[in-house]
């Protein structure tokens, strides 16, 4: 079974490198040969290291899932004292109602809407509202208003039992890639935009630049009829029907992932070394080896500034490895790291 491929599929490209790594080592690899989204590496001694998707084994249980835990995760990292933006975790009704069969003390210190609306109150909105436990931009939302704050709880309410709600941090938006301590790579994200061209709406704009996703194979996922470019628009004031003018650019997400339709650039050779210490350290403070750092921050030039909005200890790589030829060979470069840490961590010594 070991080293066979996926059966008439495209194989990831996690894998489809991991073979090529593996092979040139000595190693073998064993994945589920229908989809190839997990398996295992084994060593010549018999050690294996298992992975899912863009997880691997170099991150414990543990670390991971307090990584995923947005909550928690900023909670330590401000335990720790880095810089992230103030935030509420809030509860829906219907969760609160269901701890409260069980655990009444523990329901009543549970923060429910109007715990968040107080929250917006008292920081200022705009605020974020975004699931606790979701990854690839699913489900974050910008509220200006209370009306939009209490619209947008009800909205992730119905398929999300707890929500992070969290002061707008403003800056530039970036990606950090790590590992053991050193920064592999910096991404500069952008979100899903158009550019008006002073006759052709939004909702124009976003039919023609969507047409062409499903074709280019970059992997994004988002439609011109996603319910967030609804919403977001409307945070910001502005409708479907509105004419940008010509070289206006639009955001029309409140987040830059690339799976939800935005662009990034590499500028790994800018980074701050203070801002690399500052990764690094919020690594050792969730217990990462390997992981995406979410930060917003005027320059990635300078820390002054900066806030980590959350960690990723699966950070996924193909659709920057879409991105071009320089990209790709980027991220090839980053799994050779990944891959000889692994390799280090079952040839011991």
């Amino acid at each position: 079974m070991a080293d066979q491929p996926t059966s008439g599929r495209r194989e990831p490209l996690a894998l489809q490198l991991l073979r090529r790594f593996c092979a040139g080592h000595g190693f073998s690899v064993v994945a589920e040969p229908q989809y190839g989204y997990a398996g295992y590496v084994e060593a010549p001694n018999g050690q294996r290291h298992f992975f899912k998707g863009a997880g691997f084994d170099l991150n414990g249980a543990g670390a991971a899932a307090i990584a995923r835990d947005k909550g928690y995760s900023a909670y330590f990292l401000g335990e720790a004292g880095l810089q992230v933006p103030e935030t509420l975790l809030v509860a829906t009704p219907r969760f609160i109602a269901d701890i409260r069969m069980k655990n009444p003390a523990v329901a009543d210190r549970l923060a429910g809407p109007d715990a968040a609306l107080e929250f917006a109150s008292r920081t200022g909105f705009p605020v974020f509202v975004k699931p606790n436990e979701e990854s690839e931009g699913r489900g974050v939302l910008r509220a200006a208003t209370p009306e939009q704050l209490v619209r947008a709880l009800d909205l992730l309410g119905g398929d999300y039992d707890r929500l992070l709600v969290q002061q707008e941090a403003r800056g530039r938006d970036y990606r950090i890639l790590m590992l053991d301590g050193v920064c592999l790579a910096v991404f500069e994200r952008w979100p899903f935009r158009v550019t008006g061209n002073g006759s052709s709406s939004i909702a124009d704009l976003i039919l023609c630049e969507t047409a062409g996703f499903a074709a280019d194979g970059k992997g994004r996922k988002i439609g011109a009829d996603d319910p967030r470019i609804l919403s977001h628009l409307t945070a910001c004031g502005l409708s479907l029907d509105h004419v940008p003018g010509a070289g206006e650019s639009i955001s029309l997400l409140p987040n830059s992932n690339l799976s939800s339709g935005g662009t990034a650039i590499d500028v790994s050779d800018r980074i701050a070394p203070e801002l690399t210490r500052i990764a690094a350290e919020a690594g050792r403070a969730i217990g990462l080896r390997f992981y995406g750092l979410d930060l917003i921050v005027p320059d990635i030039a300078s820390a002054e500034g900066y806030r980590i909005l959350e960690l990723n200890a699966a950070p996924g790589l193909s659709h920057f490895h879409r991105l071009g030829a320089s990209e790709a060979a980027k991220v090839e470069l980053i799994y050779e790291h990944v891959f000889a840490a692994i390799a280090k961590d079952l040839t011991p010594g």
